[in-house]
């Protein structure tokens, strides 16, 4: 058996806020279609700053939750453990 001990709590937050950006593009892809497509294809300039908005504030709340949980997280383990696995070789 296997256990995560800790996490390193910057670099996995930098991590996660990279995915959630990307994760973020799509959301504001999709939300930005569906309003052009419910709009009639209208142009409105705050469905443009929205798109950019989103992914940035996907990856700044992905950046700020991940470091906050992966510092709980390392608190709990230093007390009860961490997460144990098992891996086959």
């Amino acid at each position: 058996m296997q256990q995560i001990k800790s996490f390193a709590v910057l670099q996995t937050a930098k991590i996660m806020g990279i995915v959630d950006f990307f994760l973020g593009i799509l959301v504001g892809l999709g939300a930005t279609l569906r309003f052009v497509m419910r709009h009639h294809g209208q142009h409105h300039p705050r469905v443009l700053l929205f798109f950019l908005f989103v992914p940035i504030l996907y990856a700044v709340g992905g950046f700020v939750i991940t470091a906050i949980f992966c510092g709980i997280y390392n608190w709990v383990a230093r007390r009860i453990g961490g997460i144990t696995f098992e891996l086959t070789p």
